[in-house]
């Protein structure tokens, strides 16, 4: 016997059974969405038909789980000028996992002031507006990137909030890292503490001796489970300096599906580095 089925709505599930020298039963979606049942040697076919039976419903969530998962990587086929996005109207834009956020650039009249609004789709998805007279690609890029380390800190500090409350730590303000241009502008920094969005190009979060936790702007790209897993990671750095098992142990108790995700980032996180 090397493998048996189950069915998933309309699709068929083949699960690859494999003997294994270990007491225990487990099975294992890969990113190629191929299942595998590892049993343990000697196994009879009816105790394995009765571990799959049982286990149906939770292989089903899991193999979902990965095929949605595998769905929130970045398209290839984004607009790219020397390795990077460049801003500008109809511009496609990930947020949350999604790339269903429209740029939209609207001129202004000289001498009015820059603003952007967020409104959403009939069909779906979001629009983001940028009303102003500068054009330059590298100011519509400071804008959006303005509008997601906002984003970012009212996310971030809600779920490090919860997540903390978890691992009964205490993390309560946000700060947007970035020089303070007109104090009346309405991309103007938010003035909180405690955790900073800034712009750290190669690291997506990270916690500091102080205890400071400090998180890339460009995270509110990434789909939610991802992003929770980062907040996790660097949360569990207040308890564990390294990357000991004791820290994993740590990010487990919280996220037991943290490999996966981990997994993911490793894969897909470099795709980022676009914007």
């Amino acid at each position: 016997m090397t493998h048996l089925q189950i069915q998933n709505g309309t699709e068929v599930l083949d699960i690859n059974i494999i003997s294994v020298d270990n007491r225990c039963v487990s099975f294992v979606v890969d990113d190629d969405l191929s299942i595998r049942m590892m049993a343990p040697l000697g196994m009879s076919r009816e105790m394995v038909e009765k571990y799959v039976r049982i286990n149906a419903d939770s292989i089903r969530q899991r193999y979902e789980w990965v095929k949605n998962r595998n769905h929130q990587a970045l398209p290839v086929t984004l607009e790219l000028e020397d390795g990077h996005i460049r801003y500008h109207d109809g511009q496609k834009l990930p947020f949350l996992g999604h790339l269903d956020l429209e740029l939209r650039v609207r001129y202004l009249s000289q001498g009015e002031e820059t603003n952007l609004y967020v409104d959403r789709k009939p069909e779906g998805g979001w629009i983001l507006t940028i009303r102003t007279e500068n054009m330059d690609p590298g100011f519509l890029r400071y804008c959006v990137m303005r509008y997601y380390k906002k984003c970012a800190a009212e996310i971030i500090g809600r779920r490090t909030a919860d997540y903390g409350r978890k691992m009964q730590l205490k993390f309560n303000r946000v700060q947007i890292a970035g020089r303070r241009r007109n104090p009346q502008h309405a991309l103007a920094r938010l003035n909180y503490r405690n955790i900073e969005i800034r712009d750290q190009k190669t690291l997506w979060g990270s916690c500091s001796r102080r205890k400071s936790l400090r998180f890339d702007w460009r995270i509110i790209m990434l789909p939610v489970e991802i992003i929770d897993y980062i907040i996790v990671h660097e949360l569990a750095h207040l308890k564990k300096m390294n990357h000991s098992a004791a820290f994993w142990a740590e990010v487990e108790k919280v996220l037991p599906e943290y490999r996966e995700c981990r997994n993911w980032l490793n894969k897909h996180g470099g795709e980022y580095e676009i914007f």
